[in-house]
């Protein structure tokens, strides 16, 4: 199958679903602005719902793929870190020309509330996937006592992210979208310090949270995943740094081979010889078997 026709036809889609809506969008327009016959498409795709969700796949393999190597960089501090997570989420939006689609205010209830279920289910779990990451990058920089207002914070920020693209237009830079990140970053800093006051400390718009952190422990799982490699790599460096039998030329060497895994494991860890080798080297040194086991597990995930 022609990738690069397949592409053609779901750039084509996601900007007629971002301006006319996913309801109103048929496959003939589809086609046509793919340069294509109808039965042409069909043989990409069966349904403009098929499209659609193969579209919201795509994206959100990016996020996940993405947040993950943002999770795994030590160098960030938790501030850091939030700021980076909404760049890097409307990176990944822009990249795969979503914004239009996911900023329009009438597309958003109309997927949310779409009768197809499949759709509904993949709307939904986007943008709690995107949500839970947002409330654990709070809850980690500001602290457990903000958790009851995560989703208020969540809230405000989406909000003007949403007005920000509907009132400039979806062909935004990149280094616009760093600014706009930075902004919200500096937002979500006021809104802590108000909710932190006695007058709005029991005030919120959400009695409970609308996520669904049962069904996506998924994510939940990836996020506590990253943190234990963390402890994992400090672990492996305390025993490196203390071990009594290695010279201090070995402990350089295992040392500078642990801080090349690190740095390797932040862009891919699946089928890396260079990651396979290093941990295979810091093995003969049997206090670190152990810990290179679960290392290795960790960055299999």
């Amino acid at each position: 199958m022609n990738k690069d026709k397949k592409e053609i036809i779901l750039q084509n889609a996601l900007r007629l679903f971002g301006e006319k809506g996913f309801a109103l969008t048929t496959v003939d327009e589809i086609a046509k602005e793919s340069g294509m016959t109808k039965p042409s498409l069909y043989k990409y795709f069966d349904s403009k719902e098929t499209l659609l969700l193969e579209s919201i796949s795509n994206l959100s393999k990016s996020l996940d793929r993405e947040v993950t190597k943002l999770y795994r960089n030590l160098e960030l501090t938790p501030s850091e870190r939030l700021v980076e997570l909404m760049a890097t989420y409307l990176k990944v939006v822009l990249n795969h020309n979503f914004q239009t689609l996911m900023f329009n205010m009438f597309n958003m209830p109309a997927l949310k509330n779409s009768g197809d279920e499949k759709i509904r289910k993949a709307w939904t779990d986007l943008e709690e996937q995107f949500y839970l990451w947002f409330e654990d990058c709070i809850t980690d920089t500001y602290g457990k006592d903000i958790e009851k207002h995560a989703m208020d914070i969540i809230f405000i920020a989406g909000s003007i992210l949403l007005e920000y693209f509907r009132l400039i237009g979806s062909d935004v830079p990149d280094q616009q979208c760093r600014s706009l990140a930075i902004y919200v970053g500096q937002v979500i800093h006021i809104l802590v310090k108000g909710f932190n006051t006695p007058e709005m400390r029991n005030v919120s718009l959400f009695e409970f949270s609308p996520l669904n952190k049962k069904e996506n422990c998924k994510v939940k799982n990836a996020i506590w995943e990253t943190r234990r490699l963390h402890e994992v790599f400090e672990e492996l460096d305390s025993r490196i740094s203390n071990n009594p039998i290695l010279t201090d030329t070995e402990k350089a060497n295992y040392g500078e081979a642990l801080k090349k895994i690190r740095e390797e494991s932040f862009e891919s860890s699946q089928n890396n010889v260079v990651l396979d080798a290093l941990v295979l080297y810091l093995e003969q040194v049997e206090s670190l078997r152990e810990a290179c086991t679960e290392l290795r597990a960790l960055m299999k995930k």
